[in-house]
This record gives C-alpha cells, sequence and structure tokens, in this order.
C-alpha cells in the first residue's frame, strides 16, 4: 500500500551527500520523517535534526558503528521502533581509502567490505521483511559512477564493495519485487573527499547542480513504484567520457 508519509531511514547521515539526501527530501515534502543514523558525527545529527524541527520535520536519531556486523539485526529492530516503521531505507554510509594492493591487509579489506556491502546488504535482508508484510517498501544504494565504471588505481578493494552494491541492488531487486523496488544512485565526483584523495577530485563537478540532482533522483526513486533493479549514475556523463 503506497504512503503519502513515509519513514526514512538514512545511513551516514551525519555529513556529505547523507546531510544533504536529509535536508533536500525535507524540502521537496513535508511528509517525510527521517531516521538519522550515525557512528560518530553525534553532534552533527543533532544539529540536523534541530534544522529540521524548526521546519516542522520529525527526525530521530540512531547511533550505530557497522563494523559490528553481528549487532545489525538488533539495530534494524531498534530502527523501527523509532516510528514504528521504516518505508525508506538509503544505504548511503560508506568509507573512502587509498592503498595500494599489496600493502591492502585482510583487515584493511574487511573494514571497507563490512561498511560498504555487507552492512547494506544485512541490513537490506532486515528491514525488507517487514516491507515484504507491508507489501511496500524502497531501497536506495549508494555506488560511485567513476569508482565501478571506470575504477581507480590504488583503490581496488573500494571499488570492489560499491561493484559488489551495484550487483546487489540488481539481485534484491529480483527477490523483492513487485511490491519493495531496489534501486540505485551513482554520484560522480560530487563532493571532494576529506583524506588523501583530494587529487582524485580536481576536477569535481561539486556544489549545488550535482547535490541537487542526487536529491532529485532519491525523490524520483521514493516517490515512483515503477523503477526497480536500476543503477542511475549521477555524473555529468563523466562514466561515458
Amino acid at each position: 500500500m503506497k504512503r503519502a508519509e513515509k519513514i526514512i531511514l538514512v545511513t551516514g547521515s551525519g555529513k556529505r551527500i547523507g546531510k544533504e539526501l536529509v535536508l533536500g527530501l525535507s524540502r521537496l515534502s513535508q511528509k517525510y520523517k527521517f531516521i538519522l543514523h550515525y557512528n560518530e558525527s553525534g553532534k552533527e545529527v543533532s544539529t540536523l535534526i534541530n534544522r529540521l524541527k524548526k521546519r516542522g520535520i520529525n527526525a530521530k536519531p540512531i547511533q550505530f558503528n557497522f563494523m559490528e556486523t553481528k549487532k545489525i539485526k538488533d539495530f534494524t529492530l531498534k530502527a523501527i521502533s523509532l516510528f514504528g516503521r521504516v518505508d525508506v531505507l538509503i544505504n548511503n554510509a560508506s568509507i573512502f581509502k587509498p592503498k595500494k594492493l599489496h600493502k591492502i591487509t585482510e583487515e584493511d579489506f574487511d573494514e571497507m567490505m563490512n561498511i560498504n556491502l555487507k552492512s547494506p546488504f544485512l541490513l537490506s535482508k532486515y528491514i525488507s521483511i517487514e516491507m515484504k508484510k507491508r507489501k511496500y517498501g524502497k531501497i536506495i544504494n549508494l555506488s560511485d559512477s567513476i569508482g565501478v565504471n571506470k575504477t581507480w588505481k590504488n583503490y581496488s578493494h573500494y571499488c570492489t564493495s560499491k561493484g559488489g552494491i551495484e550487483t546487489m541492488t540488481k539481485a534484491l531487486s529480483v527477490e523483492l519485487a513487485p511490491n519493495v523496488q531496489v534501486n540505485c544512485i551513482a554520484p560522480g565526483k560530487i563532493l571532494k573527499p576529506v583524506n588523501s584523495s583530494n587529487s582524485l577530485y580536481k576536477k569535481s563537478d561539486i556544489l549545488d547542480s550535482g547535490i541537487k540532482s542526487i536529491v532529485n533522483t532519491a525523490h524520483l526513486l521514493i516517490e515512483s513504484d515503477f523503477i526497480n533493479g536500476e543503477s542511475i549514475k549521477v555524473d555529468n556523463g563523466e562514466s561515458i567520457t
């Protein structure tokens, strides 16, 4: 059953694209309520909640470290309990770190996969149980247009994780159809990284146009019941040039 009011869980919501998605979507509909996940960005999430509250938007915080994959089921139950359900899951939280192939340790690889791929998979698994029962739900994954289509030197573990996200999107879209749609947004160089990866983003499509396009794409996927299994590139055409 399609709902006018939607409860949206956004992982990694305190900063960067997660924060922009929350702010942008809240401007597009007063009927959205938000569950704002964070790990270490509690102060930023608190500030974000206050901004939303001033505009009459209801949002609640939830803290969790996605390295603790064995506790994700408990996390999802707690998240669902905040508003009684989750209508939309946006798997945004991820890490982005460069490292030469022969320097990548098993711990490095596990960290990348746990946060970027395993956690979104498990979140989708557990939250979609209730979605299937209610015959309604949306799952939106965040990939990486350039990291998947062109890939980068010294980012093999990161690119592998994001390639997995796109394959996961297709697989889950088949398993959860027809009442739950699973799609992916693949941003390009929208926001510069905060670490040594800055050199990759010299020609970034930063700023309002890129962010606005990501928000509008998410809004389309939330409101449409006729798009499923897609990965939509938002990269100003960089992946095909």
